[in-house]
């Protein structure tokens, strides 16, 4: 969002980005291949030869050595050397300048190859921009006419301005911009291209308001020579110069050399973009030269889009991308306000924009530098996360052919797009019977790019501060790389097969398809509850019978309950998502023949870690530890029955150790620590409830259900502090009771054993509705509850396949 603060300098980035340049993460970032090498050609149809990582040309670059060791080729780690007419960099750089500078020449020519969002600003924030640069450029008018402000602009005259202190600059804030590597300098001249982190919405919008003044100054000029039969005076030739010298900001010519657009977005969303840059008398290919020799007569942007009709505009728009759509409206809206301003207003506000109005341009030394910038200022044009660079990687940068790109692309916002009845989405018409996309939501998906790069890393990934895009591309590249050796393998075992039909390359598309989309889709499953959807589950398995799958079906609540809960215990997702994964996959491949090792074996070996964490509370370190070791126990099935793990403990000192964490552990001393008590004692009635075989609670009563302190006044403190947070005194109720405040009762009236028990008794839970049958609570009670509560453990949390 655009505001207007005049004359700040964010200090807090300024020293953020000194200290990361004083740091050693260009050193750090030497273990993987730069952005800057891995792209040195925006033509997609010559990434693969533009990249040489492999020794096996058959194979693309991302099917090299997830290693990332270079190529004979010289392909090395470090980023390659700027093209002629670039500046080498060994540090980053900030200026700040006036958008008449950045806008002169081609020093600053601008793409948006690492920006994944898109163009997303609506006429909302176009709106708030332009009503700031008018108010700080129009805000005190002297009343001279239109003629003695275009002759005293022309002569250099001051008369047509309010004093200079009157004036005052407007900051822009920061843009991020990083060098790219495909400029070349025999073509279009001296130079610079910029691939631009953080700005792209403010660049492209300045790029349109600037063109609807260019098209409002060139129809004016148009009209005077039309109205005097080509003769129109000094005041049209004035303003024919400046839509003119406006035309030179927005395409800078240079003779002899190609033409070049002050800013270009994706191939995609860059159409309705070009056009409008271009203008009436611009030329940007030869196949619009061919076109224009066709026209006879031409007309500006403003003026051809000012006369569609709604039919018409629906069907420019319709083959349209969404940025096509948003940059249109914006363009006809920027020029319907400029259409309402004099002659006079309109060359105070370019004066404004070109002279005054000034942007913090920082040129970090590398991408990496970059995204780490970005992510300390907490926003990124439209709230951008690493989940959308990576993104940009999957689809642009590992992705070969265009076409899939943009597929690729719309299929991941169709998965990160908010969950509702009917976000599905298929993936193109080739493809509409085979890939079919669940809404999952964004943060699905990161939490499912976590999950599962560390699983395959077999490390710990941290999600904060951007670093985790380069450990989620470490993990790409490794899949990448396995899955390329595995079908090169598969074809020189079956020669003829080779002959036959040459097998595409395993790439971004499909790393997406296989990967991210069902793990995302499993996690959402898993994370709202939704057991009915998981196929292995399914009500049609005759293997499945009710109380297996009841059984099953309360060790995922329990598990699912404690993650989302208990901070301690949250990488046992890791383990989790990978079961769920394999059993799914076990289903659809092989009948299910391996579902029973997955569901009775593993599943209890996970639920039962996953209290050990939430209960003991390990480092991180040994929470990690722990899952791996897991993960590597799905690997090897045969290590499943082993009696001991990895240091020595015996499932009988596994069992004493839970319940001698589970006797101390003050549990409604916290609201993680009832949240948690909630969950195992749901889980422990759920156990009694199927051996008695009664109707288990389901849905919003299921997630409701919360823990209740029994005794809360206590007439001796030291026993109050000893038992009343233990998990003896506490009891699963189905919600608590609201409150009424017209009611007055006493604490005595609701905290009685007397109205507890009376409560208690309409309990769906069993052991809540145990102990209505008491007579009294007490310090004895609490100690015999607790007691019953720890023998439970050995019948629930079984430690026969542990």
């Amino acid at each position: 969002m655009v505001c207007q603060t005049q004359r700040r300098i964010n200090t807090t980035v300024i020293m953020v980005m000194a200290l990361v340049v004083s740091s050693d993460l260009p050193r750090f970032a030497e273990a993987f291949v730069p952005i800057s090498s891995l792209a040195s050609s925006p033509k997609t149809a010559t990434i693969s030869s533009a990249l040489s990582l492999s020794d096996d040309p058959s194979l693309p670059f991302f099917a090299a050595s997830p290693a990332f060791a270079p190529s004979s080729a010289g392909s090395g780690s470090q980023a390659s050397p700027p093209a002629a007419g670039t500046t080498p960099q060994s540090a980053t750089v900030t200026l700040r300048l006036p958008l008449g500078t950045l806008f002169d020449g081609r020093d600053y020519t601008f793409v948006t190859e690492s920006n994944v969002r898109g163009y997303e600003w609506t006429t909302k924030e176009t709106d708030i921009l332009m009503d700031d640069l008018m108010d700080a450029a129009l805000g005190n008018l002297g009343g001279i006419s239109d003629d003695a402000a275009l002759n005293d602009s022309n002569s250099g005259g001051a008369s047509a301005r309010p004093p200079p202190s009157i004036i005052t600059d407007y900051e822009l804030s920061q843009i991020v911009l990083v060098p790219t590597s495909d400029w070349d300098s025999n073509s279009l001249g001296l130079g610079n291209r910029y691939d631009v982190y953080d700005g792209q919405q403010r660049l492209v919008t300045l790029n349109l308001l600037l063109a609807g003044l260019r098209d409002s100054f060139q129809s004016e000029a148009d009209e005077l020579f039309s109205v005097n039969k080509g003769a129109g005076g000094k005041r049209a030739v004035a303003l024919a110069a400046t839509a003119h010298e406006i035309s030179g900001m927005l395409m800078p010519k240079k003779v002899r050399k190609e033409d070049v657009l002050r800013i270009a977005l994706r191939k995609r969303d860059n159409v309705l973009l070009e056009q409008i840059l271009v203008g009436k008398d611009g030329s940007i290919s030869d196949e619009d030269d061919e076109e224009d020799e066709n026209d006879e007569e031409q007309y500006s942007p403003t003026e051809t889009f000012s006369k569609l009709t709604s039919k018409e505009k629906s069907a420019l728009l319709s083959p349209l991308s969404p940025a096509n759509a948003r940059i249109f409206h914006n363009f006809v809206h920027l020029s319907e306000r400029l259409a309402l301003l004099t002659t006079r207003e309109r060359l105070r506000l370019l004066d404004y924009i070109v002279e005054r109005v000034y942007l913090l341009v920082c040129i970090p030394e590398t991408s990496r530098i970059a995204r780490n910038i970005v992510m300390s200022q907490g926003r990124k044009g439209m709230d951008n996360e690493p989940v959308d660079d990576f993104k940009g990687l999957v689809c642009f940068r590992y992705t070969l052919e265009e076409g899939d790109m943009y597929d690729t692309f719309d299929l991941w916002d169709a998965l990160a797009a908010e969950p509702n009845a009917s976000s599905q989405r298929s993936a193109g018409k080739e493809a509409s019977s085979d890939v079919t996309i669940q809404a999952v939501g964004r943060d699905i998906v990161s939490s499912t790019c976590l999950l599962r790069a560390s699983a395959a890393l077999r490390t710990k990934i941290r999600s904060r501060g951007g670093d985790e895009v380069y450990e989620w591309e470490r993990w790409l590249r490794q899949e990448l790389w396995l899955q390329n050796q595995r079908m090169a393998n598969q074809q020189q075992q079956n020669p003829q097969q080779q002959q036959q039909q040459q097998q595409p390359s395993w790439q971004g598309k499909d790393f997406f398809i296989e990967q991210i989309a069902p793990a995302s889709v499993a996690l959402y499953k898993f994370r709202t509850g939704q057991w009915d959807e998981f196929a292995f589950l399914s009500n049609k398995s005759k293997k499945m019978t009710k109380m297996r799958r009841e059984t099953i079906v309360a060790r995922l609540n329990f598990l699912r309950d404690i993650v989302m809960g208990v901070t301690s215990a949250k990488e046992a997702e890791i383990a989790i998502l990978e079961l769920l994964l394999r059993a799914e996959d076990d289903v659809g491949k092989n009948n299910g023949s391996m579902l029973s090792r997955y569901l009775d074996d593993f599943l209890p070996m996970i639920e039962t870690w996953t209290l050990w964490m939430a209960l003991v509370r390990p480092s991180p370190m040994q929470r990690h530890a722990r899952v791996f070791a897991l993960l590597d126990a799905m690997d090897d099935l045969d290590s499943v029955g082993s009696s001991t793990n990895d240091s020595g403990e015996t499932k009988n000192g596994l069992s004493e150790s839970l319940q001698e964490c589970m006797d101390s552990y003050e549990f409604g001393a916290s609201a993680g620590g009832k949240r948690l008590a909630a969950a195992i004692l749901k889980r422990m009635n759920l156990h009694l409830m199927m051996e008695e075989k009664k109707s288990i609670p389901s849905g919003d009563k299921m997630d409701a259900a919360t823990v209740d302190s029994i005794q809360q006044h206590w007439s001796d403190e030291e026993e109050r502090d000893e038992w009343a947070s233990r998990i003896g005194n506490l009891a699963l109720v189905s919600s608590m009771p609201a409150r009424n405040r017209r009611t007055k009762k006493s604490p005595s009236d609701t905290s009685s054993w007397e109205s507890k028990s009376k409560a208690y008794k309409k309990e769906s839970w069993t052991l809540t509705r145990r102990l209505a049958e008491l007579e009294q609570w007490d310090t004895d009670t609490v100690r015999d509850q607790q007691r019953e509560l720890l023998s439970l453990v050995d019948l629930v949390w079984s430690f026969n396949n542990v």
